[in-house]
């Protein structure tokens, strides 16, 4: 008697199976086998409680005072809105109002003309007007360089161009290799490399970061084949998630860019803020990594869980061993 119930309720589960592969496949087949990131879930604001930390950070203490938030908001009955919780916004507002900055509020109009002399913009919902923004327009208006995207959804490669840096806070829950700003960095090595070359992967400073998506060279490394890159200690680096853990805190508790000067370069290849550049001289280690391998190319990297064009810059080995000699005459 139990035995058949088992048969059927196996046969069961096997038509389920089934019948989840042939709609994937139906699925995939709709949009030409190409991944798109609309069929994933909407960013997620990653605070729900407001607190203005991440903007405060940006400047002195005792300097808060003289410095003005334009915060691009708008009424949570608008069509089709997602974003920001009234309540959470006005939080923030609260924040930034009780460190003594000055907070405008575009609550749906243009933000350009309020932009004027701001030190800090921050997105809060996808308010359209605000995602078909003249990154350009706001810059002249603009003090400040600092853009915060508690949604999402601006593009950040259009603001790097303008001279912005845009940040985002918002949790993305589409995959990394679908992220827009890697594709174009995918592209500019790919025209600036050759494909038998070998890429060193230099940290620019201390790893700020664990989160797993941070793992970047993981995805330009699958991208870029047969491109060869190399990485301090890559077997915990690539490893699983605690074995990643210990290869940021033994970085960090090495700290080998202690032993090298930053390098501010006039022009970047691909960044518009070129005074943001990850770029120093190397250490020991990393000349030693460079000349027992074939090398051609140091690519620097700035550890963050967003990819931003600024945080990358692919420099010629030579050129990264004329700095370093440079610096220790």
């Amino acid at each position: 008697m139990l035995l058949p119930w088992l048969g059927r309720l196996h046969g069961v589960f096997a038509a389920w199976v089934l019948l989840f592969l042939i709609s994937s496949l139906v699925l995939a087949a709709g949009s030409g086998f190409r991944a798109d990131r609309g069929r994933y879930p909407d960013s997620e604001m990653l605070s729900n409680n407001g607190r203005p930390r991440f903007i405060t950070q940006m400047f002195r203490p005792e300097d808060l005072k003289n410095r003005t938030v334009l915060l691009l908001d708008a009424p949570a009955d608008s069509p089709n809105y997602i974003g920001m919780p009234p309540h959470v916004i006005d939080n923030l507002v609260k924040g930034l109002e009780s460190k003594q900055m000055r907070v405008v509020r575009t609550s749906g109009g243009d933000p350009i003309p309020l932009a004027k002399n701001a030190d800090v913009a921050v997105l809060t919902c996808n308010f359209q007007a605000y995602l078909d923004l003249d990154f350009h327009a706001l810059a002249a208006q603009m003090n400040g360089i600092y853009l915060f995207d508690y949604s999402g959804y601006w593009d950040t490669a259009a603001a790097d161009a303008a001279g912005l840096l845009a940040q985002n806070f918002a949790r993305a829950y589409w995959p990394q290799w679908l992220d827009p700003e890697l594709s174009l960095f995918v592209d500019y090595m790919e025209e600036k490399t050759s494909p038998e070359d070998g890429i060193l992967l230099v940290p620019s400073r201390r790893l700020s970061t664990t989160a797993a998506r941070a793992r970047w060279f993981l995805a330009l490394n699958e991208q870029l084949i047969p491109r060869r890159f190399y990485l301090r200690n890559p077997q915990d680096g690539t490893s699983f998630v605690i074995e990643y853990f210990e290869w940021v805190q033994e970085y960090n508790k090495l700290q080998p860019w202690k032993q090298t000067q930053k390098v501010r370069l006039p022009k970047r290849d691909f960044s518009a803020l070129h005074h943001l550049s990850p770029t120093r001289t190397l250490a020991p280690e990393e000349i030693a990594a460079a000349q027992s391998r074939d090398i051609q190319w140091i690519l620097y990297w700035d550890h963050q869980a967003d990819f931003r064009l600024v945080d990358w810059e692919l420099v010629p080995l030579e050129t990264a061993m004329q700095w370093t000699g440079e610096a220790s005459r």
